[in-house]
């Protein structure tokens, strides 16, 4: 087991315009908790959602401490130099509050009615592959104007004068699931972002196992990967309806089996969690979780 890095909580905003009110109220409330970031989906082929970066946009506008993150950026539906500027102009608009999370995509059928790619396996880990790389170059030549060439499988650019130049290197998550793509994450990203339906508990370890494995073989501490797990659920609020969820990977209960489960998560090599209601009153969720089971996952696991 790697030794844990100091822990770091978030909130889950989706990207959703009918309710204006629940979406500056979860951000304010984030902010001023002084949670370390608001993560938001990227599913731009939901009609339900609106557009991922609009809407991020406007939240890390209206906050003044958190970190903001795309969670993850559908990279089929977002070619990687315009999402570089993307990030490079929010994180100088919030003074240096932007985190970028790529991923190639999981809905083909989604992206290719948007008129996207459908990618093969190898082509999605490219993408990846590119992005990363490809961010990081574009970001790192802003501040002297060299022009950027960078020929890619997937992604490409020819003599790219780039900028605005970000206020600092941004933070790059790779959400991913499979070993080529978490050891690709180990070489690259500066950490990982994984869900609780999609990852078990019992997987951590072998995924944090991937990790590592890129990590050593690119001669990086696997201690400085971040690790991110969107807990995904219902946690009771005093008071208010109780749900009992018994999908695989979805979290429910009272305060108290929440911080068990975190301080499991831990153990197991976690060390962000980004708190995701899937039911109920989200904003009254999210407050309990921010008030009760965020200092008590302190009180259990120690202070950072």
């Amino acid at each position: 087991m790697r030794e844990r890095a100091s822990l770091a909580f978030g909130l889950n905003i989706d990207p959703v315009i009918d309710r204006p009110w629940e979406v500056e109220a979860l951000a304010q409330l984030a902010d001023t908790a002084g949670l370390a970031l608001v993560a938001m989906q990227d599913h731009a082929y939901n009609p339900r959602f609106a557009e991922t970066w609009t809407v991020l946009t406007a939240v890390a506008l209206r906050t003044q401490r958190v970190h903001v993150l795309i969670n993850v950026a559908t990279l089929a539906l977002r070619p990687a130099p315009m999402l570089a500027k993307a990030a490079a102009t929010l994180d100088r608009l919030t003074g240096g509050r932007v985190e970028l999370g790529l991923g190639s995509g999981a809905f083909w059928d989604g992206i290719a009615a948007m008129g996207g790619p459908r990618w093969s396996p190898g082509e999605a880990l490219a993408a990846i592959e590119d992005a990363l790389r490809l961010c990081r170059l574009l970001w790192e030549k802003a501040a002297s104007g060299e022009p950027v060439t960078y020929e890619g499988s997937i992604f490409r650019v020819d003599h790219l004068a780039f900028g605005p130049a970000p206020t600092r290197p941004i933070p790059l998550w790779v959400g991913a699931i499979k070993p080529r793509a978490l050891r690709l994450a180990g070489e690259l990203a500066d950490g990982i972002t994984v869900s609780t339906p999609y990852v078990l508990p019992e997987q951590l370890s072998q995924v944090n196992q991937w990790v590592n494995e890129g990590a050593e073989r690119a001669g990086r501490d696997p201690r400085t990967i971040r690790r991110l797990y969107n807990l995904l659920g219902v946690l009771d609020v005093p008071g208010g309806r109780s749900y009992r969820v018994t999908r695989p990977g979805f979290l429910s209960g009272p305060a108290e089996a929440w911080v068990d489960a975190i301080a499991r998560f831990v153990e197991l090599g976690m060390d962000t969690f980004i708190f995701w209601p899937v039911a109920g009153d989200y904003l009254a969720q999210a407050r309990h979780f921010v008030e009760e089971v965020i200092p008590r996952v302190w009180d259990r696991v120690g202070l950072p």
